[in-house]
């Protein structure tokens, strides 16, 4: 493919113009959005939206293993990898996991497929959190650790490694 060529492809993936020049003088990432992209729009069958080229373009960046490329491709490209800290949580996962073949399964619910956490369950998280550390709250007040009620409001029932709060 032509420079041209490539940036036009790369910015259709959603892109910046300058993002898409970086990643054009960087062979390996290059390379490997190129085929993620060409996969998931042979998975997909038409074009890819702004929020999947994001993903893939995080992927193509971060994959270590150019063997669980195709894999995570077919998870982004039929949404069951479509934000951020689901892609963390399956790059996590392959890395972790590294012998084939990997188990469906346990990879859907380390990466949190199928669960949606609502508002009423923030809600409860973070109201228990709160309640469980009160009385240390109201001694120390803002020299309080509020990493710690993040960690553990973060920490909501089945939603694996991955949890997409509304913070």
């Amino acid at each position: 493919m032509a420079a041209l060529d490539s940036l036009l492809f790369f910015t259709g993936l959603g892109l910046s113009e300058q993002k898409a020049r970086e990643t054009l003088k960087n062979q390996t990432p290059s390379a490997q959005l190129r085929e993620a992209a060409t996969q998931a729009q042979q998975t997909l069958g038409s074009t890819i939206d702004k929020a999947t080229g994001t993903l893939l373009y995080g992927l193509a960046s971060r994959v270590r293993d150019t063997r669980r490329l195709s894999f995570l491709v077919s998870c982004i490209a039929s949404k069951k990898t479509h934000t951020e800290p689901r892609l963390s949580a399956a790059l996590d996962y392959v890395r972790s996991h590294p012998l084939d073949p990997i188990d469906t399964a346990d990879f859907e619910q380390e990466c949190g497929v199928g669960v949606t956490v609502t508002p009423e369950q923030i809600e409860e998280a973070v109201e228990a959190a709160i309640n469980k550390h009160r009385p240390q709250l109201l001694v120390e007040r803002y020299r309080f650790n509020v990493g710690l009620l993040m960690g553990e409001a973060r920490a909501v029932r089945g939603a694996g490694k991955c949890w997409e709060g509304l913070w």
